[in-house]
């Protein structure tokens, strides 16, 4: 179940992107097959395209079931389309049968591939929808309407005809990776995240028949706010970003947070897992009778100057 959070000292509205260019200005090829990696919270899907000066590399993860998923993108050619501050927007377009989709990206690196390209809350599915400067207003029905923590909108035949992969900024020619079709490697991370999800102790045919998720009580984006962030942090021009997961009893009351991923430092851990299971407070999952049950709800947390 899963709501990303933003929180934010200073924030300047997005400014609207135009459509990706016809032409890449690079198509990098496969230079490696996909490779899984299965951890206790998440699950890594990974590739490198290129060689040389213009190896590439790539991965989604997700932190479990559903359609939404992190993914980086990085290397010497992500110059040519990257920002020069820290966080910015980009478009995205996964293959020709998809729209694209405004994304804000932060600037890093992946070890050796530098600079990389961060984003939370992709989906395969296009949006068309451009210059989006806000988040929606926070809206318990539709939110519960909506939500299908064990569901998959994005069918699997969808995922088949992903061929390739355009990411860029301004208007600038795109940069494409070349995919391949992504049919058989979702099917693996499927089966992934639904492994993991079983290893927390959650019953995925009994999640994959809910009559309602895990429900917020309240607008998740008013849990953190800015006087949460770490002051030394902030002092020092530090940024993070924060993925977890709250265990949610039957009662609807938090009983664990997990950090599933982290840019550290560990401050923006502390503090996101403390808030979160002070104020966080939810409509618990119903079954497919109709009976409240344990489940999990997960959060992005971006710290943000």
């Amino acid at each position: 179940m899963f709501r990303t959070i933003v929180c934010i000292a200073a924030l300047s509205a997005a400014t609207a992107q135009s459509a990706i260019a016809a032409e890449p200005f690079a198509v990098l090829e496969p230079s490696s097959a996909w490779n899984l990696n299965y951890a206790d919270e998440s699950c890594r899907l990974m590739r490198t395209f290129g060689e040389g000066r213009d190896a590439t590399a790539f991965y989604i993860e997700r932190y479990g079931p559903g359609d939404g998923f992190a993914m980086v993108v990085a290397g010497r050619p992500v110059r040519k389309i990257a920002s020069r501050t820290s966080i910015d927007e980009y478009r995205l377009q996964f293959g020709q049968f998809e729209g694209g989709q405004e994304q804000t990206a932060t600037l890093g690196d992946l070890g050796e591939y530098k600079p990389a390209l961060i984003l939370t809350g992709v989906r395969f599915a296009g949006d068309d929808e451009e210059g989006q400067t806000s988040l929606p207003e926070y809206d318990p029905v539709e939110y519960a309407r909506k939500t299908k923590p064990f569901g998959h909108e994005f069918a699997a035949e969808q995922e088949a005809r992903i061929e390739w992969l355009d990411i860029t900024r301004d208007g600038r020619a795109p940069l494409r990776l070349a995919l391949g079709s992504m049919g058989p490697a979702m099917v693996a991370m499927r089966k992934c995240t639904d492994e993991m999800a079983q290893g927390w102790g959650i019953d995925v045919a009994q999640h994959a028949a809910l009559t309602r998720p895990v429900v917020p009580k309240g607008d998740p984006a008013q849990w953190l706010n800015t006087h949460d962030y770490p002051s030394g942090l902030a002092a020092m021009g530090v940024q993070g970003l924060v993925q977890l997961r709250l265990s949610v009893g039957p009662d609807g009351v938090p009983t664990q947070c997990h950090i599933q991923r982290s840019t550290r430092p560990e401050d923006f851990d502390t503090i996101s897992c403390k808030r979160l299971m002070q104020r966080a407070r939810f409509e618990p999952a119903l079954g497919a009778k109709g009976q409240p049950i344990a489940s999990f709800y997960r959060a992005t947390i971006r710290f943000r100057l």
